[in-house]
């Protein structure tokens, strides 16, 4: 790595992949100075398997770094995601410049799923492996902050409120008529949710527009309204502009809010969701949020009906993008 510390500091995402995560650094290099680094690891591991001694595999990671990392500085700052990060902890672990990490999981799912992957033995956790590579670690889930001592962050939309505007939805796409979407992956508790749910819908006309997405042919309780087929991003912004209702299922326990929340606020769309933590944000309001398992579910059909409230602009500023990004980088960003 460069040390140029007369120079400010440059941000660098870190393998932030998926469309949308792409689309939100995208929005932020137009406004700040981030970069993107991608393909840290490519051909990484077929190579180091094949060097014998760990001097050579030491001497590989290193020149794997002055690779990849070759225009970061030490006074500049890299965030990494908790998905793809684990995969590079070993590479990480030698950067001498701020590393900051992002968990837009709960540290229990994180862990269960490398687990399954066998990267982590069963008695390991995800921040066993994590905590030391990083300088600060922050959550969206006010609960692992307050059990692991994390830092927290709000949950981010992947667009800066400067470029809000162009995603707001024409005349044409408005709703004429009561419907409800929602996207996400197959689990057991989502899956009964939307069952109990979704007769409710329908009893007040309210149509559906569900994806849920993951190999469960044959699952008995796949509900019969979703549709097993995955949608990009932009497909998913579209289809929340032309709903009235956006539902959102929270894992069990989770107490973070996910992006459909936000959507739904950024979008001024009515949500129906199973996390009644929902209450501590400034933008609650029972007029647009229904807190499904515990709002009275015969006060739906009043709630599907009544006129809809708009989100103050102002109560969404930390959400955005820029906002996440002042929150993990402080000064660097001004």
């Amino acid at each position: 790595m460069k040390n140029h510390l007369s120079q400010p500091p440059k941000i660098h995402f870190i393998e932030w992949n998926s469309e949308y995560e792409r689309m939100m650094t995208s929005a932020l290099k137009k406004e700040f100075n981030v970069h993107t680094i991608y393909h840290v690891k490519k051909h990484f591991k077929s190579v180091h398997s094949l060097l014998p001694g760990k001097r050579l595999k030491h001497w590989h990671r290193k020149f794997q770094i002055a690779i990849k990392f070759r225009h970061v500085c030490e006074s500049d700052i890299i965030i990494c995601n908790g998905y793809s990060a684990f995969l590079m902890l070993d590479l990480l672990s030698l950067l001498k410049c701020k590393k900051i990490l992002v968990l837009r999981d709960s540290v229990a799912a994180l862990t269960s799923k490398r687990r399954r992957l066998k990267l982590l033995s069963h008695d390991e956790n995800y921040l066993d492996r994590v905590t030391a590579v990083f300088d600060v670690i922050y959550s969206f889930d006010p609960e692992d902050c307050r059990k692991y001592g994390l830092s927290y962050v709000d949950q981010f939309l992947p667009f800066s409120r400067h470029n809000m505007a162009a995603w707001q939805p024409e005349p044409a796409n408005m709703p004429s008529s009561c419907s409800c979407f929602y996207v996400g992956g197959f689990d057991d508790y989502r899956a009964k949710l939307i069952n109990d749910l979704t007769p409710v819908l329908r009893q007040n006309h309210c149509q559906t527009d569900f994806y849920l997405v993951g190999d469960c042919n044959g699952n008995p309780d796949y509900p019969d309204c979703c549709i097993n087929q995955k949608i990009s991003y932009q497909q998913n912004i579209e289809k929340l502009k032309r709903a009235s209702v956006v539902l959102e299922i929270n894992k069990p326990d989770q107490c973070g809010l996910t992006l459909r929340a936000l959507e739904a606020m950024a979008f001024n769309k009515k949500l129906i969701t199973n996390n009644a933590s929902i209450k501590k944000h400034a933008f609650y309001h029972p007029d647009k949020i229904f807190i499904w398992g515990e709002d009275d579910r015969n006060a739906i059909a009043k709630f599907l009906s009544s006129e809809h409230q708009k989100t103050d602009p102002a109560l969404l500023e930390t959400y955005f993008a820029d906002g996440m990004l002042k929150t993990l980088a402080g000064t660097a960003v001004e």
